[in-house]
């Protein structure tokens, strides 16, 4: 009788503990999306990218994540059907197999997206808005925690010593990675003070540590996305108090935008010059300019997931030959879509941001939804432009905006069950 009952009482008891250290076993996996410990290896040993065993990082993530869709698989497929655009782009990434330049590494990245995605679905099914941006947070922390520590304790590994010496990048290679990292930490962790007022210091002091550390990075790209997503954030709690500050906010967002937009036409140098770079965007458009022959030759279905950089005798030689440097992505979400997926890819990305950011416009005014939800969304939309997160495995921008994506779309789904 003894033996029978045990199991029974101490299952409520293992069940709620697991449930309490889910959360945090899921910042931790989250984290390891940014690759901070391939990039601390690279630089550790003065390589320019990590050497290959330094993938078994993630074995851990892949085992709780295989281990959270066999235990929650009713939801898991939900969820996917909830968003069928995404999960349209990543059977176009594994049938570019049979198109690509690089066959073997598209099947292999293929993979890896679809473990990178899976994460993000199980984000979005597992937690609701306020639990989901706790957790966003703590992974956060982890990363500033982190990055202080290599740069204080190991700064020939957390501080750059060539291109830009005395520069924080902390547990990446390069500056920018740190900032771009660090300001949208600024933003998740005051999304998570406000949601979670009983851990209001904590989540303040991880948005203080992010915005200290953009600082340190000295990139004022990163610098001026800190700002704008604090300000959105700003924005959303003005809206949600009222029509009259709703009104106000909305025609000052008009205004500000109507002068960028103003002075980017008559006075691009301006805006370059207050970002620390010039009119060709620290080469991005040389990269853009050179890469635009081989998209028309491949207009379609481009070369393949995530093969068009990788032969060094393929078509990127071209494009290296043309800006003199070994550039490895096009710089450009759309842009690496259109060289990896062609026409196709791009169509079907517009259609889910599309229908991503009206989502997120109509959650402005949703109390469920947390206020750091559409200032991601803005961030993600502008980085686009300039930076390839798009449809990237093991990208912590990609997982964070396939939570987001997913999460509305359940909501949608929900209203109109």
């Amino acid at each position: 009788m003894t033996f029978a009952t045990a199991p029974a009482q101490a299952t409520p008891a293992s069940r709620a503990g697991f449930a309490y250290w889910e959360p945090l076993l899921a910042a931790l996996c989250l984290a390891q999306f940014s690759e901070p410990f391939f990039a601390a290896v690279a630089q550790s040993q003065g390589l320019a990218d990590p050497p290959g065993y330094a993938r078994l990082a993630f074995i851990p993530v892949y085992a709780f994540l295989g281990w959270a869709i066999w235990r929650d698989r009713k939801s898991a497929i939900a969820t996917a059907r909830a968003a069928p655009v995404l999960m349209a782009l990543l059977a176009l990434a594994f049938a570019s197999t049979l198109w690509s330049i690089d066959s073997g590494a598209t099947l292999r990245r293929s993979v890896w997206l679809a473990l990178t995605m899976g994460f993000g679905l199980y984000l979005a099914w597992r937690y609701e808005w306020r639990e989901l941006v706790e957790v966003l947070a703590g992974a956060f922390v982890v990363l500033i925690a982190g990055s202080f520590v290599l740069g204080l304790l190991a700064p020939g590994i957390g501080r750059m010593t060539f291109e830009h010496p005395g520069a924080w990048c902390g547990l990446w290679t390069h500056k920018n990675t740190l900032g771009g990292i660090m300001a949208l930490g600024v933003a998740i962790n005051l999304g998570a003070a406000i949601a979670a007022p009983e851990r209001r210091k904590i989540w303040l002091a991880g948005a203080l540590g992010a915005f200290a550390l953009v600082l340190l990075s000295t990139s004022m790209t990163a610098l001026l996305a800190s700002l704008i997503a604090a300000g959105a954030i700003a924005a959303v709690y003005a809206i949600r108090r009222g029509p009259m500050l709703a009104v106000l906010v909305c025609a000052s967002i008009v205004c500000v935008a109507t002068i960028a937009v103003v002075i980017a036409l008559t006075a691009p140098q301006i805006i370059v010059a207050v970002l620390g770079r010039d009119l060709s965007l620290t080469g991005r458009t040389d990269i853009w300019d050179a890469a635009m022959p081989a998209i028309a030759a491949q207009p379609w279905l481009g070369y393949g997931y995530y093969a068009f950089w990788l032969p060094d005798n393929g078509p990127a030689y071209w494009v290296r030959q043309a800006v003199q440097w070994e550039v490895a992505s096009a710089h450009s979400g759309w842009l690496e879509l259109a060289l990896g997926l062609g026409r196709a890819g791009i169509a079907l990305f517009a259609i889910q941001a599309c229908a991503t950011l009206m989502r997120g416009a109509r959650a402005v005014a949703d109390p469920r939804v947390g206020l750091w939800a559409p200032a991601f969304l803005i961030a993600f939309a502008l980085y686009t432009l300039s930076e390839s997160h798009v449809l990237q495995a093991n990208n912590l921008f990609w997982t964070i905006y396939v939570a987001v994506a997913a999460r509305l779309a359940l909501d949608a789904r929900g209203k109109h069950a």
